[in-house]
């Protein structure tokens, strides 16, 4: 607490302007991108790749799930194991898993225990719940801190409408799932909740899913110019499916499944305060929590050793403290300043059966104290922007992170040049730190820089062709060395890419997203080859609104090959795939819906992981009536 007290002092003598959020418009270009700075600008005023999906498209294109959503994004490769109950993560631009900061309503939800390194899994994310997603390509550790290495997702809930919607679905492999939601207001005071259930049973075996949850939120307005909020969030959910790299019902040898019991839950108490014609301030304090009951029956040596029987508890929570003041230079000039205090504590209990039982207990916690500025100044066509960003973990060592970028509008083709560098770092998980078979308390943490740079041409206010190319290293990767059979800091990692994104309205009623991926991932000084990177990937996502009540939506996904690892088989490549879902829906009248969707429309025979078969066709049926 008395770092907290210093931190408290310094920050009230800090003076700065934080522009207001302007009101969203559902344009492609006009929507304010809330993760990549905290100046809080539009998608065409970037320096970074960034894409957001809005609630429109979501509800138009019928996605089954959020991982079938973020598939259709350029730069991103989705590692499923089996179907939902296994675990779900996503490569950034070629990072690791645990590379990527993943956020809920701004608050960051990685899990530092977890044998991961901190990768947030993402079959446990309720589609029904999400009002918007942005991605964020490259370090972003001059904004969020420590793991963003690769990039940023923010998965931003959906808040009803005055009145209650109610929504359910049905469909193949025991799809059952309902959500009903009430908003309203009382005088100055706004309320949202919904509840939300989802069950399925998976095509394998004793493979499946159930969960349930609640979404909540207050806001009032304070004053003429101040607004304070609260927001809420719960989910227990139970999962089942065979083991990560155990090979799957195709050529795992034990044939029972892990079992998994998460109980997650967040809370955020915010207030934002204009002061005087120019000042801004915002404050906010927030709560993550995750339990964990987890237990495995282990995988058969194969080609590589076998993993034992092992059972894990785990409780991790994060707590956090932000205050920022702002102001406005001029017409050409804005600039951020405040600060942050984060205290993470993570504690898991478990056992491996070698036979014998032995503990795997660990207990560790993270205090860190951040500072940080942005400021962006204008001349003439050029925007100029600068972020930094200090933090003070009380574990290892300071970290700084820096990000420049530009963007230059070309005269009278609504064209634009964007440039980025940045710099990020990832202290060590709680698990690689403190496990006490496996763990090193002499780790250094990963740290990665980018240079990207990108053309952006923009038609009106919704058409947008995005042609980014770009270059990572990360260095100091955290990796298991099995002759000394610890973690060990040592490799370096370098990605390289282009990206094309295309988001076109044909005409006044088709609607047309492409995009196009090309990676290229090297481990420097290793004839190794890193998992799940498919060189080549693309898609297409069409919705075609037929006539006032009917609307079909479309979309198709293809990779590349891709070199994959598994205990019984050891490395080999999977062949690349392609996926077709297609759906349609029909409005009964302006408050009634209802939707059919066939998922994996083509009955494609393919893998993610090595034997893990990927769901074959099946179809939905979805109901939702605004009241």
């Amino acid at each position: 607490m008395k770092r907290l007290s210093v931190f408290l002092t310094a920050l009230v003598c800090t003076f700065v302007w934080h522009p207001g959020l302007s009101a969203e418009d559902e344009s492609v270009l006009e929507t304010i991108v809330v993760t990549a700075s905290r100046l809080h600008r539009s998608a065409a005023e970037l320096t970074q790749s960034a894409t957001t999906i809005e609630r429109t498209k979501i509800d138009a294109r019928q996605f089954a799930n959020v991982t079938e959503l973020v598939r259709q994004i350029a730069g991103i490769n989705v590692i499923q194991q089996g179907g939902r109950g296994g675990v779900t993560s996503v490569v950034l631009r070629g990072g690791e898993p645990n590379f990527t900061v993943v956020l809920i309503d701004g608050i960051k939800v990685n899990d530092s225990t977890n044998t991961r390194g901190g990768s947030y899994d993402f079959s446990y994310l309720d589609l029904a719940s999400v009002d918007r997603v942005e991605i964020i390509r490259g370090p972003m550790s001059a904004v969020h801190g420590s793991d963003a290495l690769a990039g940023v997702i923010n998965i931003v809930t959906r808040s009803p409408d005055d009145g209650a919607q109610v929504r359910a679905e049905v469909g193949g492999h025991g799809l059952r799932s309902g959500r009903v939601a009430l908003g309203g207001n009382v005088g100055k005071v706004t309320g949202t909740i919904a509840v939300r259930t989802l069950t399925e049973d998976g095509e394998i075996d004793r493979a499946g899913y159930d969960d349930w949850g609640l979404d909540g939120s207050l806001s009032m307005k304070v004053g003429t110019s101040g607004e304070t909020g609260l927001q809420l969030r719960y989910q227990d959910a139970n999962s089942t499916s065979f083991p990560e790299d155990s090979g799957g019902p195709h050529f795992a040898v034990l044939r029972d499944v892990d079992q998994r019991a998460i109980k997650e839950s967040h809370a955020r108490l915010y207030l934002n305060q204009t002061i005087g014609p120019a000042w801004k301030s915002r404050l906010a304090v927030s709560r993550y929590e995750r339990r964990e009951d987890a237990s495995s029956p282990g995988i058969a040596p194969g080609v590589f050793n076998g993993v034992p029987p092992n059972s894990a508890d785990t409780v991790f929570s994060r707590d956090q403290f932000s205050f920022v003041l702002s102001r406005n230079l001029g017409g050409s000039a804005a600039v951020v300043v405040g600060g942050e205090w984060q205290n993470e504590d993570g504690r898991s209990t478990g056992i491996l059966d070698f036979g014998f039982p032995i503990p795997t207990d660990f207990g560790l916690k993270r205090e860190t104290l951040s500072a940080f500025t942005e400021v962006e100044y204008r001349f003439n066509a050029v925007q100029l922007l600068a972020s930094l960003r200090w933090d003070d973990p009380d574990d290892t060592f300071d970290e700084t992170s820096a990000q420049f970028g530009a963007v230059y509008t070309l005269p009278g083709n609504g064209g634009a040049l964007r440039l980025n560098w940045s710099e990020a770092f990832k202290a060590p998980s709680f698990f690689a730190l403190g496990h006490p078979l496996v763990g090193n308390a002499d780790l250094v943490s990963e740290t990665a820089t980018s240079f990207d740079v990108g053309y952006r041409h923009s038609i009106g206010t919704s058409k947008l062709i995005e042609l980014s190319v770009y270059r990572h290293e990360f260095e100091n990767l955290i990796d298991f060395d099995p002759m000394l059979f610890t973690n060990v800091n040592r490799s370096k990692v370098v990605t390289e890419g282009v990206e094309l994104v295309l988001q076109w309205p044909m005409t006044s009623s088709v609607n047309l997203d492409l995009h196009v991926t090309y990676a290229d991932s090297d481990i420097r000084g290793s004839d190794a080859t890193l998992r799940s990177r498919p060189k080549w990937r693309g898609g297409v996502s069409v919705d075609w609104r037929i006539d006032d009540q009917w609307l079909f939506a479309a979309n198709f996904l293809a990779l590349d090959n891709f070199w994959e690892v598994s205990i019984p088989t050891g490395g080999i490549y999977l062949d690349g795939y392609q996926r077709l879902d297609v759906a349609m829906s029909y409005d009964i009248n302006d408050r009634f819906r209802v939707g059919f969707a066939i998922d994996n429309a083509l009955d494609e025979n393919y893998f993610e992981a090595v034997g893990f078969p990927a769901a074959g066709m099946h179809g939905r049926v979805n109901v939702t009536y605004q009241f």
